[in-house]
């Protein structure tokens, strides 16, 4: 028969609970804070495009908030499409 014999001076481990470390949670939540601001600053060009195109000319001139669509129109669209000359290009283009 075989006795187990038990180090009493051996340093003990702290038991952490969690799968991840401090350090690399951290890390994981700046490369997600710059991951979002990377979104935002990618994004944002875009949507003012977008949000531009829905407004008539003088709204575009106008001294107003130039995130938001007082009157919203389509008309922007609607001459695009309606030029030859943007037709013809279109159509060569494939």
């Amino acid at each position: 028969m075989s006795t187990m014999t038990v180090d009493k001076g051996a340093p003990t481990r702290k038991v952490k609970y969690g799968s991840m470390s401090r350090d690399r949670a951290w890390a994981l939540r700046w490369s997600y804070f710059f991951l979002t601001l990377f979104a935002i600053f990618s994004l944002v060009p875009p949507i003012y495009m977008l949000i531009t195109s829905l407004k008539s000319s003088a709204e575009i001139s106008a001294a107003t908030n130039p995130w938001w669509v007082f009157h919203p129109t389509l008309s922007n669209y609607i001459e695009l499409l309606t030029s030859n000359q943007f037709l013809t290009f279109f159509r060569s283009s494939w």
